[in-house]
């Protein structure tokens, strides 16, 4: 669960916002009413992109399964750009 700060309370109250992040939840600070950042602890930060190292390994090998399953009887050239063209939209997501 998140906890939602305005960026001038999480200013004046830094300590507040950073035992929250490590005890009990996620801070996202707001500036004039828009999320901007979140606070999290360093260990769920370590998750998070862990989590995000695991799903694009996972979209590479799927585009490469794919990229292998379309090959037959495809080009040198034309299975680089398949290749290619699958890492281009796994990085865009």
């Amino acid at each position: 669960m998140a906890v939602t700060i305005a960026s001038s309370r999480v200013q004046q109250n830094f300590g507040e916002a950073m035992d929250r992040a490590l005890v009990s939840e996620d801070v996202v600070v707001e500036r004039y009413g828009v999320p901007r950042v979140a606070i999290v602890s360093y260990k769920r930060y370590r998750q998070l992109l862990e989590a995000e190292r695991e799903l694009l390994r996972t979209r590479l090998q799927l585009a490469s399964a794919a990229a292998s399953a379309r090959a037959a009887g495809l080009s040198d050239t034309e299975v680089d750009a398949l290749i290619e063209q699958a890492r281009t939209e796994a990085n865009r997501e």
